[in-house]
């Protein structure tokens, strides 16, 4: 085993190895993967695969677009079938605000060259007469999409990247990390089996390392104790059930018909696809609990939690209402494990804050579809300096140390909870909050202030009337506040107006250079 590399990777899912193979297609010859149990042992086994477009985030549908392109690649490259089966992607609507949602995301697939078509609930139905359609109101349908293997897209990947030069070790826990000014050493131990359960070794090694990335998934808590850094990356539990075969659709297939598209139906909060002559779903139902808030028990490995039925009682109906023919089908098999998430949905890819090559790749809650665009991108950004998308969003430091763990955890249920609530541009999310205020916070809150949240701060967005409902007003078109943000601005230009600056950073630059700097770094001279 190799004891001095370039690159060191942390965790063998389908991010981790996605990584290690773009670094080592970006020129880096000297990569090594680390796996503390077997590839695919995470998330990545019970994932249910499915590579959707649809993602209001410029950066983040760059990666999705990146990763689809990329799976259809791979075989040609390995010889691995990475199961990838493009059958598109069907996403609902049953009221107006839905498809004005979905009009704002196509202005962001259009900037980012992803396609898609518009559907009438009568084109859906004639193309897909299993599927309910007189309560919708129409459908964004993306054709080049669908859903793959995960474990298969993983193995590709990882034979594609020992084929470039990358070692992949399997069975090694990483036990601690140091920087010594210019490498990290990186403890590492042998991990063996007892009784089912993985358990440590005396066999140690140090492996020194020019750069780390972290992917360790739902060992994301035990990763940030090691580097003494706050990451907020938490599993909330998802659940999904198969059914039997369903006899209408097995008639259909029969007949001639093509694979349905993975359904959407976003108002009723699922996914849907065929497996096997039966269907698959997939809710994202009210109440899912995070689990492993300090981390993952040493006897958890390819685990699963039980199944809570009644919690999606709700979405499995609104099934048997879209797709009638799944009424009289049992229930095959059921999955629910963890899946990570962030608090505002979205990965943490980029340089770990305060540690100088050490990069993140944590908070992945739709892996499969990100691990591909993500490696291209994290590779450019330790490659090149920097990637060729803007990936501001998706920077680590996005949460500071104000975030606590219970933050993050209460936090990161509510992303889950709303992967398919309406996402407005004005949306504000309520838990957790208040969590920091300034001291005009009480009278701000009297004098009629709706509060956003900036970094952990409520900071006021406009000021209204009392009774006026801030969640009520939002839209995709012009918001409710629209009126009282104009008499702000008109009373501030043509008056005086008093700005509460506690949510701003702020920074002390001082020294002898620090007016020549200041007056280079802004736009004017500064005041003496």
């Amino acid at each position: 085993m190799k004891t001095h590399v370039k690159a060191l990777v942390v965790g063998g899912g389908a991010v981790g190895t996605s990584i290690a193979y773009h670094l080592a297609r970006a020129g880096w010859s000297d990569v090594m993967l680390l796996e503390r149990d077997e590839l695919t042992s995470g998330s990545t086994w019970h994932a249910a695969g499915l590579l959707p477009y649809f993602n209001m985030s410029y950066a983040t549908t760059h990666i999705h677009d990146y990763s689809i392109k990329f799976y259809k690649t791979l075989e040609e490259e390995t010889g691995l079938n990475a199961g990838f089966a493009v059958v598109g992607n069907l996403r609902m609507a049953q009221t107006q605000a839905r498809m004005d949602e979905y009009m704002l995301y196509a202005s962001t697939a259009e900037t980012c060259g992803v396609p898609y078509d518009w559907m009438t609930p009568d084109q859906i139905k004639e193309r897909w007469p299993l599927v309910r359609t007189e309560d919708l109101k129409g459908a964004i349908y993306h054709p080049t999409d669908g859903y793959i293997n995960p474990a298969d897209v993983t193995m590709a990947m990882a034979k594609g990247a020992r084929q470039r030069g990358v070692m992949i070790e399997r069975k090694w826990q990483v036990d601690g990390y140091e920087w010594t000014g210019s490498e990290w050493k990186v403890t590492c131990t042998k991990m063996g089996e007892k009784g089912g359960n993985l358990v440590p070794t005396d066999e140690q090694v140090v492996i020194t390392a020019e750069h780390v990335v972290t992917a360790t998934g739902n060992h994301a808590q035990r990763t940030a104790q090691l580097l003494g850094i706050k990451i907020p990356a938490i599993p909330v539990e998802h659940q999904f059930i198969v059914t039997e075969p369903d006899p209408a659709l097995v008639e259909y297939r029969k007949a001639g018909h093509p694979e349905h598209p993975v359904l959407r139906d976003a108002d009723a909060k699922w996914y849907v696809r065929e497996e096997r002559g039966g269907w698959i779903l997939g809710p994202y139902e009210r109440g899912a609990p995070a689990r492993f808030e300090y981390g993952v028990p040493d006897s958890f490995r390819a685990d699963l939690f039980p199944l809570d039925l009644e919690r999606i009682e709700e979405e499995y109906m609104s099934m048997i209402h879209r797709i009638p023919s799944s009424e009289t089908v049992g229930l095959k098999d059921d999955f629910n494990g963890p899946i990570c998430y962030t608090p505002d949905g979205n990965p943490l890819i980029g340089p770990a804050p305060g540690l100088r090559n050490m990069w993140l790749a944590e908070g992945f809650s739709f892996g499969i579809t990100a691990a591909g665009g993500s490696g291209h991108y994290l590779a450019q950004l330790m490659v090149e300096g920097e990637a060729e998308i803007d990936m501001a969003s998706l920077d680590p430091k996005r949460y500071g140390p104000w975030m606590t763990t219970e933050y993050a955890a209460r936090k990161n249920e509510e992303a889950y909870e709303h992967v398919y609530i309406l996402h407005h541009p004005d949306e504000e999310r309520p838990a957790c909050r208040p969590l920091r205020t300034s001291p005009a916070y009480d009278r701000q809150k009297a004098r009629g202030a709706q509060f956003g949240q900036v970094n952990g701060w409520e900071r006021p967005n406009y000021y209204a009337p009392g009774g006026f409902d801030d969640h009520a007003a939002r839209s995709f078109r012009r918001g409710g506040w629209w009126q009282y943000a104009v008499e702000e601005a008109k009373a501030i230009r043509e008056g005086v107006g008093l700005i509460d600056a506690t949510a701003f950073t702020k920074h002390v630059v001082k020294g002898p250079g620090a007016t020549r700097f200041l007056d280079w770094f802004t736009c004017n001279k500064l005041p003496k």
